[in-house]
């Protein structure tokens, strides 16, 4: 056969099978022995095994799947194929539950025929772009964080408690550590929760370092397991000093929901001399 009627065999596969979804002309093209040279995770062997994943996986978590074939080139047997596929994720693919999401995935196919049918063929698609479009990788490059977006983030991880239920705990557990993260002047011009210590976030960052010079350390921070909450004026700061610690390996970390302003609403008072 000539390279014009390789690559239509080609171009049939794409039209017939993958576009049209129609199955049956696999018998037509492929040999019962046909060999997938790089099968997808969950392909099995023959023609067989290449029905039975585009019929159970591919179209069923792809179903308006539409393949094209952007640039092609022959020599002798082989046909190289550069191919963009796109579909809506909506059935369960590669462990990964239907997100609806829409992904745009490149694809390049070196096909093998014979007398008119694929011998063999081998498959490279653009996996991470895949997982990552799939929301199963993290994109890259990452995005810009702000500060509301790191201050979500943490309290996401870091569990809070409100208030009374802090002054409750003041009252019951006196090894429980209040870390007002704010500088200095702040703290001292609007006042903090009585028995608070004051250590600003960007001198957190060392002081609580297990791993820092013993003079750079604060030894209020040398038990990892000590109950602290952290705090601020309004809270997001506070978020991100709990989140701090909690990445720096302290298990018992707590963030004051609305910070000092919350405590005041809630008819407590500050003192503007003790932390230190």
């Amino acid at each position: 056969m000539s390279i014009h009627e390789n690559k239509a065999v080609i171009r049939r596969f794409v039209k017939e099978v993958l576009n049209d979804k129609n199955l049956a002309v696999i018998d037509e093209i492929c040999p019962p022995d046909y060999v997938e040279l790089d099968p997808l995770p969950g392909q099995g062997p023959g023609a067989a095994g290449l029905k039975q994943f585009l019929a159970d996986s591919f179209f069923s978590a792809f179903p308006d799947l539409a393949w094209v074939n952007e640039e092609m080139v022959a020599e002798g047997e082989y046909v190289m194929a550069r191919s963009t596929w796109t579909g809506t994720h909506r059935g369960e693919f590669l462990g990964i539950p239907p997100t609806h999401r829409t992904v745009k995935v490149a694809a390049w196919t070196i096909d093998h025929v014979v007398d008119g049918k694929f011998v063999d063929s081998r498959i490279l698609v653009d996996a991470l772009g895949l997982l990552q479009q799939l929301g199963a990788l993290p994109p890259w490059p990452p995005p810009v964080k702000t500060f509301q977006g790191m201050a979500d983030e943490a309290y996401r991880a870091v569990p809070t408690l409100k208030a009374a239920d802090l002054q409750r705990r003041l009252e019951k557990e006196p090894a429980l550590l209040v870390i007002d993260v704010r500088d200095a002047a702040e703290v001292a011009q609007t006042g903090t929760i009585p028995g608070a210590i004051n250590l600003s976030y960007g001198a957190l960052t060392y002081l609580a370092d297990h791993q820092a010079p013993e003079d750079w350390r604060d030894p209020r921070l040398a038990d990892h397991a000590r109950p602290i909450v952290t705090t601020c004026g309004l809270g997001p700061l506070g978020a991100l000093g709990g989140k701090l610690l909690h990445d720096m390996g302290f298990t018992n970390v707590q963030i004051l929901e609305g910070g000092v302003q919350a405590w005041v609403d809630a008819g407590l008072s500050v003192t503007k001399n003790d932390a230190r």
